[in-house]
């Protein structure tokens, strides 16, 4: 076996592998709540050349050895929009999916849709924002006082003494969202370990036996108008991206030299 050869065709793999973390966090540059990912490599097993040199050790490449979400917070950006959400802490919205999943996310860019006779919390991506009960939000409206006729069973007007229309002052809902009750309903929620979660689709985690379970933190603090950008550092990705075409170039050449070399030896023998 040509060892030289195999070697550098699991760097290859191995580069092209870091090369995709890095090429996705910086596609991800602008993605609100994202957290970049850092690869972490490590050498392939070694064996023992001569049964006499047992200290004659050759290594047999690299792989990723795992990656690592960059949980340190994002930059804040004031949006002005009254629907958008930071966390300026380690904690998680909870998001629901049509089919039923539970996700937890750092992106706080919320809208309302209409569900029946009603207003609901959702994202971007129409899943529904859950409260510290793990329930829909029911968006609330200011209320203003109203002069409204009173009626009998029958539905007439209830008159006065000269004969007159009666009133009652009621409380009549208006179409303004009250953003300050709206926001002490959206739930926050923490888990013992965010290293332990696992990277799902469209900024969404999900919970694992390593981070433990999902609980509900009232004490949380949320801001309104804010939004939190990605951690990913763009200079730092731009160049480990060099560093990783340049160590795939290195890898390549090595593989071209390697099969010269196994084809000079095989000629000779011929």
């Amino acid at each position: 076996m040509n060892i030289a050869f195999y070697s550098a065709a699991a760097g290859m793999i191995t580069q092209q592998d870091g090369l995709n973390i890095y090429s996705n966090n910086i596609a991800n540059v602008n993605t609100v709540g994202y957290k970049a990912l850092r690869p972490s490599f490590a050498d392939c097993i070694y064996t023992i050349q001569r049964e006499t040199e047992p200290e004659w050790q050759t290594g047999h490449g690299a792989y990723v050895n795992k990656t690592d979400f960059m949980w340190e917070e994002g930059g804040f950006n004031e949006t002005g929009q009254q629907l958008d959400f930071a966390l300026p802490n380690s904690d998680f919205f909870m998001v629901l999916d049509g089919r039923g999943n539970t996700f937890l996310t750092r992106d706080g860019s919320f809208e309302i849709t209409q569900v029946e006779d009603h207003w609901e919390l959702v994202n971007g991506n129409g899943e529904f924002v859950l409260d510290y009960e793990g329930n829909h939000i029911i968006v609330p409206f200011e209320t203003e006082e109203k002069q409204q006729e009173i009626l009998d069973e029958e539905g007439n007007p209830v008159l006065d003494e000269e004969g007159n229309p009666t009133y009652e002052t009621v409380q009549a809902e208006t179409n303004i969202i009250d953003y300050n009750t709206l926001t002490d309903m959206i739930g926050v929620y923490s888990v013992p370990n965010n290293y332990g979660l696992m990277q799902s689709n469209g900024n969404h985690f999900l919970v694992t036996a390593r981070s433990g379970e999902a609980t509900p933190n009232p004490d949380s603090h949320k801001l309104r108008t804010y939004l939190e950008m990605s951690t990913v550092d763009l200079a730092a990705d731009m160049v480990h991206i060099i560093e990783s075409q340049r160590a795939y170039q290195l890898n390549a050449k090595i593989v071209q030299t390697a099969d010269e070399m196994q084809s000079i030896a095989n000629n000779l023998r011929g």
